[in-house]
């Protein structure tokens, strides 16, 4: 029996801490998640991230610009997209030399100096809303000022630097709120959620220079107040923090909230909803009716199609969002084999289908952050066909976002059973050490 299989769960609705080997396979596998991040935040080409540019380009404007004017939004920082266009890149971001023409793997270890800029150029990013840019972009502004070399004011370093923040926020968030949550619930939940947090796509989502891993940190720390029954100010405040960070807090904060309210604290649950929809007072506040990805406040084009043809499209955004939560394959956007992804289907039809559900009192609170996540899932699938005029182009990086919060769903509300866990974590921890080889195979061969 290998050390995974043998993660022994208490009884349903039972509390016990785990064995002292159980936390200690569990605390291997947290260490070689950080690991994997880490390794993968050195080893992926400079900007190969989605976004990063633009997330990158935000952080500095609260570095070194003015802070009013890097709240509103200002244009992309030339010497970041003068930066992007000297290294090599996918067919998917020209101008840039092609894969192949100069090494792409590692080369962040090889930072340039900073250029010339160029003329700036229009952020995409200045929709989200503010407050991870605003605290990354000063934590920059104080440790740029503490380097004499200048080093910390190239791009390159820059972004290797927004990479590693973003593996700590997820190291923080296993270290102290998941360790501790999880602490009496089962070891076969916090197992399987570790070995998911292996795969390609758990780093490609969280260990990129992006606001994901804020989010994911984030939702550790209000589900441990709201498991330990916070003091009702310090659950408002995270409730607050969270959709300010990105708006795919929403669902984990509705959550919340309404676990609140199935407690009888109707006043709190009315106060923390205020304070989850503060977000929308200051993008209002910045010029921007929503402040997601996209404008929700300008013109967009109509979906001129069948009922027929739209429900095929809306379908095929599904599985494409589904397909790429284990592999995106980064801003080139290399796919996965074939039989990986049918793999990777099965192995969720597997968990869904030995899921035993527990006789809970409610289901009221996860189902209505449910509900929120897939109706704001549906109203993103349609808005990206409005504005980009086809369907599956949204990645499905963004569970990566609610993944404590999903964790915390399934161990709340079913239970697996002796013999799914011995078939279903050992075919899990398979799955990711297939899905990892391949992956990094295919990378070495583009990246060069």
């Amino acid at each position: 029996m290998s050390a995974v299989e043998g993660c022994v769960d208490a009884p349903a609705g039972a509390s016990r801490p785990w064995a002292r080997g159980t936390s200690a396979v569990l605390a291997a596998l947290a260490v070689l998640v950080i690991a994997r991040m880490a390794f993968h935040a050195l080893f992926l080409p400079a900007y190969e991230g989605p976004d990063e540019p633009h997330h990158l380009g935000r952080i500095v404007a609260f570095a070194e610009g003015p802070f009013l004017a890097a709240l509103a939004g200002v244009p992309l920082d030339g010497s970041i997209a003068r930066a992007v266009e000297l290294r090599p890149c996918g067919p998917g971001r020209r101008p840039c030399p092609a894969f192949g023409t100069a090494p792409g793997a590692f080369n962040l270890l090889r930072p340039l100096p900073k250029q010339a800029a160029p003329a700036a150029a229009p952020n995409p990013e200045n929709h989200q809303p503010p407050l991870y840019y605003l605290v990354a972009g000063l934590l920059l502004r104080v440790l740029t000022r503490l380097d004499p070399t200048g080093w910390l004011g190239t791009p390159d370093v820059r972004l290797l630097w927004g990479r590693l923040l973003s593996v700590g926020l997820v190291a923080l968030a296993l270290v102290l709120p998941l360790r501790v949550l999880f602490r009496t619930r089962s070891s076969s939940v916090a197992a399987a959620g570790l070995l998911l947090l292996l795969l390609p796509g758990a780093s490609e989502a969280l260990a990129r220079c992006s606001n994901d891993a804020a989010v994911f940190c984030w939702s550790a720390f209000l589900l441990l107040a709201m498991d330990r029954r916070a003091p009702l100010w310090r659950i408002c405040v995270l409730l607050a923090c969270g959709p300010l960070i990105k708006l795919t807090a929403l669902p984990i904060a509705i959550y919340a909230v309404a676990s609140l309210w199935r407690r009888t604290h109707r006043s709190g649950a009315l106060l923390g909803a205020a304070s989850a929809c503060l977000v929308f007072l200051v993008q209002a506040s910045r010029g921007w009716l929503w402040g997601g990805t996209y404008e929700f406040n300008r013109a967009l084009s109509g979906i001129h199609e069948s009922l027929t043809r739209a429900a095929q499209g809306l379908s095929r955004s599904l599985y494409t969002f589904i397909k790429t939560i284990f592999w995106l394959g980064g801003w080139s956007f290399f796919r996965a084999p074939v039989a990986l992804v049918i793999a990777w289907f099965l192995l969720i039809l597997g968990f869904l289908a030995a899921v035993r559900l527990r006789p809970v009192a409610s289901r009221a609170p996860h189902a209505a952050g449910a509900a929120a996540a897939v109706l704001g899932c549906v109203v993103f699938f349609i808005v990206n066909r409005r504005f980009y005029g086809e369907w599956g182009g949204v990645g499905g990086w963004y569970v990566w976002d609610w993944a404590p919060w999903i964790l915390l769903a399934f161990d709340d509300l079913g239970s697996l059973s002796a013999l799914a866990r011995r078939i279903l974590l050992p075919a899990t921890a398979l799955f990711a050490a297939v899905a990892n080889a391949v992956y990094f195979q295919m990378a070495i061969r583009l990246y060069g």
